[in-house]
């Protein structure tokens, strides 16, 4: 038999005996809860999303629902966009930033030259304010801001691109040949102001200053500036520090400049030969192509590549071929007028294309140890294609498809510039401003933009995908956060008996 326990009744553990069934204790019979009571929400009786699906309304409501998600996204962007503008003037340095931030990404994914109207002169004076006294970071974004400003402006009024490029260029060339500026701000500003050269309308007389300005960065003794005394100033402040150089076999990159800046210089002064006459050109070529000659031998990959990419943009331009040749005697260029043009950076020295080539060649099958696998395969690979546009006169052969069916075709080495500088500074957003951007279109010669064709065999669906991907993101987004305002107030009901 089991031993009975030694403990009380009154001593058990446990849960507690339950009371009558039925009734709780303090409660009264109208009080009590039945089992059978649930608990609903009072938004219950409106019915749900898929009983609006089953009754047919899927139509209607994803119709009314998109139209009015996209004037909401299209409200926000104008919003921010107005807050950031605002904030890049507070005290606190961390909001400056994050506010910059917000316009370089509004500016380079969203292609609306609306929102610059009545805010373009406030931007600039704000834009100025910082590249005079802002931070080395927020002047490198101040820098970035500008040129994706001058992208938006252009396409609505290039007049006001010039006015606006005219306005801020003194501020920009000052920074950059600043030497005791960070040199991430240097190159933004060389960046911001090639590209503002590109786009603005303005003179050629500007625009050859503006090179003249940028040969002392990367070792090249400029020649002589015309009519403009505050330049002139510039240079001979960058000068003093030792920018200055004159040609010679194994061109050095000043002391006051450093690679990223110096392949900068360069790729933004191809860029502004590119709009440049052919006279202007041939006057200077031979100079040149000595320059960059020299910068071949340079032990850094970006200056490489950069001088021999200028090196087939000036072989392009000015039509220099193996055949037109001529040898060069000393006893030539003895004229007081020779003298006089090659002290304001003209030469009569001819190029030699035969050595060029044989460079290039060289270059093209380099296989040094010291030099890392990766930039051997990449120097290989771009110096391949250099090597036959100064032999063959091919061009870079790029293909590009974008909106709907559209192809770009660049098959010259001066546009294959453009597009590089233009895609640099947008980014990802560059699919975008080509499809949109009448002035983009314009520089690289797309004419007007086609219709979007629906269900089109030829159309690119790669592109129609990503956008419809963006869009049902930004509905899912505005959607949620519609129901997330009934959700959020919610109260416990009885069911009657």
């Amino acid at each position: 038999m089991p031993r009975k326990s030694s403990k009380g009744p009154g001593s058990a553990k446990g849960t507690p005996k339950r009371g009558p069934k039925g009734k709780r204790s303090g409660l009264s019979d109208e009080d009590s809860v039945g089992d059978t009571a649930s608990v609903v929400s009072l938004n219950s009786d409106r019915g749900s999303y898929d009983d609006g699906i089953d009754n047919g309304n899927d139509d209607y409501e994803d119709s009314t629902t998109t139209s009015r998600d996209v004037t909401t996204f299209g409200e926000t962007l104008e919003d921010k966009f107005v807050e950031a503008l605002d904030q890049i003037t507070e005290k606190s340095a961390n909001v400056r930033t994050t506010a910059l931030n917000l316009l370089v990404t509004q500016l380079s994914q969203n292609f609306r030259p609306d929102l610059m109207l009545g805010r373009r002169e406030t931007l600039r004076d704000n834009l100025e304010r910082i590249l005079k006294r802002g931070a080395p970071n927020e002047q490198a974004l101040a820098a970035q801001v500008y040129s994706l400003s001058a992208i938006q402006v252009g396409a609505l009024d290039p007049d006001l691109a010039t006015e606006d490029f005219t306005a801020i260029k003194p501020c920009l060339q000052s920074l950059m040949l600043d030497h005791t500026a960070s040199i991430s701000v240097r190159a933004k500003c060389c960046e911001a102001l090639c590209i503002g050269g590109l786009l603005a309308e303005t003179c050629l007389q500007d625009v050859a200053n503006l090179i003249t300005l940028l040969e002392p960065l990367f070792g090249a003794k400029g020649e002589k500036l015309v009519n403009n005394k505050d330049v002139e100033k510039l240079v001979e402040k960058s000068d003093a520090f030792g920018i200055g150089a004159s040609p010679a076999k194994s061109v050095k990159i000043p002391k006051a400049s450093t690679s990223v800046l110096a392949a900068t210089a360069i790729s933004g002064w191809s860029l502004l030969l590119t709009i440049m006459s052919p006279d202007y050109l041939s006057t200077r070529v031979h100079r040149w192509t000595g320059i960059l000659q020299g910068l071949l031998d340079h032990p850094d990959l970006e200056m490489r590549l950069c001088a021999g990419e200028a090196l087939a943009i000036l072989v392009e331009m000015c039509e220099l071929t193996e055949d037109s040749e001529d040898t060069y005697s000393e006893s030539e260029e003895t004229d007081e007028d020779d003298i006089s043009k090659m002290r304001n950076g003209h030469s009569n020295k001819k190029t030699n294309m035969k050595v060029l080539i044989e460079k290039l060649r060289e270059l093209s099958v380099e296989s040094h140890k010291y030099r890392a696998k990766k930039d051997r395969r990449q120097q290989h690979h771009s110096f391949r294609d250099y090597l036959h546009a100064v032999e063959d006169g091919d061009g870079p052969g790029f293909v590009m498809r974008f909106g709907s069916g559209e192809v770009l075709e660049i098959e010259s080495w001066a546009k294959k510039r453009q597009y590089d500088a233009i895609c640099k500074v947008l980014g990802s957003g560059i699919n975008r401003h080509l499809v949109e951007n009448m002035m983009i279109r314009q520089v690289l010669e797309l004419g007007s933009p086609k219709p979007a064709v629906v269900n089109s065999p030829n159309s690119d669906a790669r592109q129609a995908k990503s956008d419809r991907q963006y869009l049902n993101a930004m509905n899912f987004k505005v959607r949620s956060v519609n129901r997330g305002k009934n959700r959020d107030h919610r109260m416990a009901t009885l069911e009657d008996y």
